[in-house]
């Protein structure tokens, strides 16, 4: 695809984010058999996670369509209004990651497997939380000259 002109490319993009939602459509519908089939509250907490997930993923997947079809953009002023903010829930971040990983150092790894299931789940979840709002961090330096 190297030789796509920047429309082209931006049509394909747009192709695949539709059958991706369809996709995530198709695991919603799958993870709420599951819940139906299961009493279990960690085999629903997962089915349900995941359905939480992939009704976000088709919200992102929207957003990108957005982005390419009209003039949903974020600006200096967007990031400015919210930065003190932003940087504070950081702290927060980093805050959640260190007790997620003293939790997990805390457990008797031979005994508590869901227990480690779970808390693994939490850090893995805070860390991508840290990470969404340091890359908020790299489209903000990438609007100053």
């Amino acid at each position: 695809m190297p030789h796509e002109s920047k429309k082209e490319a931006q049509k394909t993009l747009i192709e695949n984010m539709r059958r991706w939602q369809k996709i995530e459509n198709a695991a919603v519908a799958q993870t709420a058999r599951i819940i139906e089939a299961t009493d279990n509250p960690i085999i629903r907490f997962v089915a349900e996670t995941i359905q939480r997930d992939s009704n976000n993923h088709y919200r992102v997947q929207e957003l990108v369509v957005d982005t390419l079809t009209s003039t949903t953009t974020v600006s200096v002023d967007d990031l400015a209004k919210v930065w003190d903010s932003i940087e504070e829930h950081i702290k927060i971040e980093k805050k959640t990651i260190e007790l997620a990983e003293e939790s997990l150092a805390a457990l008797d790894h031979d005994r508590q497997g869901v227990q480690k299931y779970l808390l693994t789940y939490l850090l893995e979840d805070e860390r991508k939380h840290d990470k969404m709002l340091a890359d908020l961090e790299l489209i903000k330096k990438g609007m100053y000259p």
